[in-house]
């Protein structure tokens, strides 16, 4: 099982009792997967070809980044609520994982949050117990404008050609929307992959909202790690001051089905997200002019991982209309 894997948004809302995660078994491919080893850090402007992957230096600490391919637009890849970038380069069926897959067509580029997770080695395969991230730890809770702050001065530093397509799951699907309001002209096309819904702080029951917000200040599962920590309300404050939405080519990818659990409490959670996501998911949508929406109908939270294919194509969809 992917270790470390923390579950949100969607269908599957942030659930503790799912720390085993999305997968079973992984098949993830070469090209861009990733290692659990961090390189040295790197120069500025040695990110823009060939095969990348470095700590960079931003603000006096490091954070690690991982290029691979060629072709514009660049995807950036960013993954969920614990999870390192690594998550890219896992998949249970539908071979390749997203990132090796997408490195045969364009840019790709993942890096590793400050307190996530590492999941799976080089091949994409299982770890068997979790892993620090290869980014410099900061205190926690963050805010999402120091994530996209952060986002952005690792790609300028590094020198990551634009323009960008910008693949958000999960959490991080806000970041990505924080991103593209924060940096338009940065920005050329968007894939959520089973975002958060914004909607979800306002139409669940209050204990589930309560274990919503307390799962994103999550225990760290690796001792002395400081885990990622962030307040729900904090981030769709962001989102809300931020500029108004530029219209630019996008898709909401929603899962189908719901993710297992055996937490009581998190499969009630899962219930009333499911009795509140059409609306939810409705709302999300209309937040952003001219997107386009899309049903993964047998996958669950996880989409990038259990049908890899789907957010391929989603990507170069997007990619060609920018």
């Amino acid at each position: 099982m992917l270790r470390g894997t923390r579950v949100l948004g969607g269908v599957g809302a942030v659930l503790l009792a799912a720390l085993a995660g999305a997968c079973s078994s992984s098949s993830g491919s070469g090209g861009a997967a990733t290692s659990t080893a961090a390189s040295s850090s790197a120069p500025a402007s040695s990110a823009v070809s060939g095969d990348f992957a470095a700590r960079v230096t931003v603000g006096g600490r490091q954070v690690y980044l991982e290029c691979h391919g060629s072709g514009r637009p660049t995807v950036l890849l960013q993954s969920g609520y614990g999870n390192g970038g690594d998550i890219w380069s896992a998949a249970t069926a539908h071979p390749p994982a997203v990132a090796p897959g997408l490195a045969a067509t364009n840019r790709v580029c993942v890096y590793d949050r400050p307190g996530s997770v590492l999941s799976v080695d080089a091949a994409g395969t299982p770890l068997s117990s979790s892993q620090p991230a290869r980014s410099d730890q900061v205190p926690m809770p963050r805010t999402a404008t120091a994530v996209v702050t952060e986002w952005h001065d690792v790609l300028a530093t590094a020198g990551v050609p634009g323009p960008y397509v910008l693949v958000g799951h999960s959490l991080g699907g806000l970041f990505a929307v924080l991103y593209a309001r924060t940096y338009p002209d940065q920005v050329a096309g968007m894939v959520l992959v089973d975002a958060t819904p914004p909607a979800f702080a306002t139409l669940l029951p209050p204990a589930s909202l309560t274990l919503l917000k307390d799962s994103l200040k999550a225990p760290s599962l690796i001792p002395g790690y400081s885990f990622e920590g962030y307040a729900l309300d904090e981030i769709i404050g962001s989102i809300d001051a931020a500029p108004a939405w530029r219209p630019i080519p996008s898709t909401l990818l929603f899962a189908g089905q719901v993710q297992q659990v055996s937490d009581p409490p998190a499969r009630q959670l899962l219930k009333d997200a499911a009795a509140v996501q059409d609306q939810a998911r409705a709302q999300f949508a209309a937040s952003m002019p001219g997107v386009t929406t899309t049903l993964v109908p047998d996958a669950s939270h996880y989409i990038h991982v259990e049908r890899p294919d789907a957010v391929i194509e989603a990507v170069r969809a997007v990619a060609g209309k920018t």
